[in-house]
């Protein structure tokens, strides 16, 4: 008994061991924040630069762009290479076999002329018997279906040309056309009176959606998740430079008016210079932050699991004739 209990002990103590590390695993994956950095360069040409870490060496992504030399990525686990870009070396191909065109075309062309020669005489006596035998098995055919006419009754008794399909006039073509095109017509004026219809209805149900309670609700619901969301996903750090003109100072000051409702964003981190006189794009900006998969995924949630939200989505689907 003292074993059995001892048994029962031990496998209690590896069945908690392996709840515990789970539940350790899903804490860290929920709670351990991704810390990521970026740095992007633009003089005469393009070059970038993004590390994501998580728990330090744990999972490494890195990934550098320069325009020169293409794009190269790598995801490592615990300092080893998960998968990433490898530069592939061009496959040697075989040696082709030599062409049908290298062969002696005279005597080709000689063989060919002394088959064709025995070849047509060959047709020529087995399409005779052919017909021969055709001709004949056609009397004996007629003489068994009819056997008290003559062979001068063949064509009377054989041939019905009053009663065959009379083919079709020029006046009997264009009528014919003249019905396919009303018809597609009509098909085509029914199918735009239905899509019409529907759009309306269509229409009507949106605007009853959108004026309800419940997606009004819906919404807000959205907009203030989405702006706790933007606050999480906000850099840390955020800095850079940049001089902009396109050479003609109108269009750079109208770009530049532009720019300026986003200037509470970055008023305080991106110097931007103006060029009224030169056509250019020069700078850089680096950027540092870390995303918590928690917070993300909780954000997400309160969107999802809202009741109004799911009613507005319903409605939205129905509407849209979805199931």
């Amino acid at each position: 008994m003292h074993i059995v209990l001892l048994i029962l002990k031990i496998l209690l103590i590896i069945v908690l061991s392996i709840i515990g590390l789970v539940l350790l695993l899903a804490l860290l994956v929920l709670f351990a924040p991704v810390r990521y950095k970026m740095y992007v360069r633009k003089q005469d040409d393009i070059w970038a630069k993004l590390t994501a870490r998580w728990l330090g060496f744990v999972l490494c992504f890195k990934l550098v762009y320069d325009q020169g030399e293409g794009l190269n990525y790598r995801l490592r686990l615990f300092g080893g290479t998960l998968f990433g870009s490898e530069k592939k070396e061009p496959r040697r191909g075989k040696k082709s076999a030599r062409p049908a065109d290298d062969y002696d075309d005279n005597s080709i062309e000689a063989g060919n002329l002394d088959t064709d020669i025995d070849n047509t005489d060959i047709d020529n006596t087995a399409n005779n018997i052919e017909d021969i035998e055709n001709t004949t098995e056609g009397d004996l055919e007629f003489e068994r279906n009819f056997p008290s006419a003559d062979s001068e009754d063949r064509e009377f008794l054989l041939e019905d040309k009053e009663f065959e399909k009379k083919t079709e006039g020029i006046f009997g073509k264009i009528g014919r056309k003249i019905d396919s095109l009303c018809k597609h017509i009509a098909d085509k004026y029914k199918n735009i009176s239905e899509k019409v219809s529907g759009l309306k209805k269509k229409k009507d149900g949106y605007t009853k959606l959108v004026n309800n309670v419940r997606t009004k609700e819906a919404f807000r619901v959205a907009k203030v998740q989405l702006i706790a969301l933007l606050k999480h996903l906000k850099p840390s750090v955020l800095k850079g430079q940049i001089t902009y003109g396109t050479g003609d100072p109108a269009s750079t000051g109208q770009n530049l008016g532009y720019m300026s409702v986003l200037f509470p964003l970055y008023y305080d981190h991106i110097d931007i210079t103006p060029d009224f006189e030169n056509e250019i794009l020069e700078g850089d900006f680096m950027m540092k932050g870390r995303i918590i998969v928690w917070s993300v995924g909780w954000c997400v949630l309160k969107v999802i699991w809202n009741k109004n939200v799911k009613i507005t989505i319903s409605r939205f689907k129905k509407i849209s004739g979805g199931n």
